[in-house]
């Protein structure tokens, strides 16, 4: 039998003796879901969806079932500490499925599809996953596109059928929210919202979601966009259909502190003590937006920037790569910097922006170096009550057979 540095190396994981030395607890919470996206907690019960095989790991393939859609439940008191190596096994059977994705509304993957790229519709769940408890929804993003294997030298195919799916508890049924129309080709949204009935296509690239009251907030990275949904008719009738919706804000935005700003590639949302917060991956901004009473914006509008982060350098194709962030309970807003895997902290404050261009601000979380993988790509992050950050990263291990996946807990130890 293997010995646990025999088996991080096998693994492709850089191989560690024992926990890393940090003020943090390091645990492996379940390798179940094949590359884990997204992160909510209900009824003390973790949610993830599955993104499908990302390219670094070879793209879509018929020789691997990477479940892209499907929705699992976690239970987040199994867990493991880490010190190199395999996971064991309750951390390999930590999940069940909620949820397989169906078709309608999914566009599932032609698995006779040859080269695999030739689908120009199907669904790749991205980035966003969220609950609201009112229509007992879960609500997912569904980028649309094939990532290729790297060794044909085309590592991506982006299609035009983005939609936003939503899977009901009430029913047990996946619906569709927002789809773009693939016929309309590049046009954004396919038809006049003052004139149609939606669903609308405004999202190129849908990032990420976020419910807040009876409204749920989605991003798109591609076309940059902010956009709302109403979902009043689905709280009282799960068949209601697609609901009415309306941009927020695009890439130019007029700021109380800072003024005019050009942010592009929405990704990340939160919300804290009545504002929403929307992250950027591409121009790395941070900024937020009041909401009324009612948790729509409030009117006038006022919007503050509250953090800058290293922008997209076309030389060397990287940038800080926000993809997601989340309040703690102290009201610390921590962010997700993509690759390598780092969680930044901060209290917003828009009088003192928060500036983390150049490494002028440590990580307060650096997974990548902890676990001895300076590779590790994360994309998703979850704070629950008692402080304790979920990370999902797409790590394989040699039992995961062309897959890979994992949900890890970074918990402060106790000082003193």
């Amino acid at each position: 039998m293997l010995n646990a540095l025999a088996l991080a190396a096998a693994s492709g994981l850089s191989a560690v003796q024992a926990q890393p030395t940090t003020d943090f607890l390091v645990e492996r919470i379940s390798t179940k879901a094949s590359f884990p996206r997204g992160l909510q907690l209900v009824d003390g019960r973790l949610h993830v969806v599955c993104r499908g095989r990302v390219r670094d790991y070879g793209g879509v393939s018929a020789e691997v079932d990477d479940q892209a859609g499907t929705l699992y439940v976690i239970d987040p008191e199994i867990a493991e500490e880490y010190a190199g190596g395999e996971p064991g096994p309750a951390v390999r059977e930590n999940g069940v499925v909620l949820a397989a994705p169906t078709s309608p509304p999914f566009r599932l993957w032609d698995r006779q599809a040859s080269p695999p790229w030739k689908d120009r519709e199907t669904d790749r769940p991205y980035c966003g996953l969220t609950w609201h408890p009112t229509t007992r929804s879960f609500y997912i993003c569904a980028f649309s596109g094939i990532d290729r294997d790297e060794n044909t030298g085309k590592s991506f195919s982006k299609n035009l059928s983005d939609a936003i799916l939503r899977y009901d508890l009430r029913t047990s049924k996946w619906y569709e929210v927002e789809r773009h129309d693939i016929d309309k080709g590049g046009l954004y949204p396919h038809h006049d919202p003052a004139l149609q009935k939606p669903p609308h296509g405004w999202l190129n690239g849908p990032d990420n979601c976020l419910a807040v009251g009876s409204w749920l907030y989605a991003v798109s990275k591609e076309n940059s966009r902010l956009v709302l949904y109403d979902l009043r008719a689905l709280e009282k009738d799960p068949e209601a259909g697609a609901p009415p919706s309306e941009p927020v804000f695009e890439e130019s935005v007029e700021t109380r502190n800072a003024g005019r700003i050009q942010m592009q590639g929405h990704s990340a949302l939160a919300v804290h003590d009545g504002w929403l917060y929307v992250g950027t991956r591409t121009t790395g901004h941070v900024v937020r937006l009041k909401l009324g009473v009612d948790q729509r914006p409030a009117e006038p509008r006022r919007v503050e920037l509250v953090a800058r982060f290293d922008a997209y350098d076309p030389q060397t194709k990287r940038s800080a790569n926000v993809t997601d962030m989340s309040f703690g309970p102290e009201g610390h807003l921590h962010l997700i910097s993509a690759k390598p895997s780092r969680c930044y902290r901060f209290l917003p404050d828009p009088k003192r922006i928060y500036d983390a261009r150049d490494g002028k601000e440590p990580a307060y979380i650096d997974l990548a170096a902890w676990t001895g993988n300076p590779k590790m790509k994360s994309e998703n992050l979850l704070v629950d009550a008692a402080g304790r950050v979920y990370i999902t990263s797409g790590d394989a291990y040699s039992y995961h057979a062309g897959s890979g996946g994992v949900v890890w807990r970074v918990t402060p130890k106790p000082k003193g």
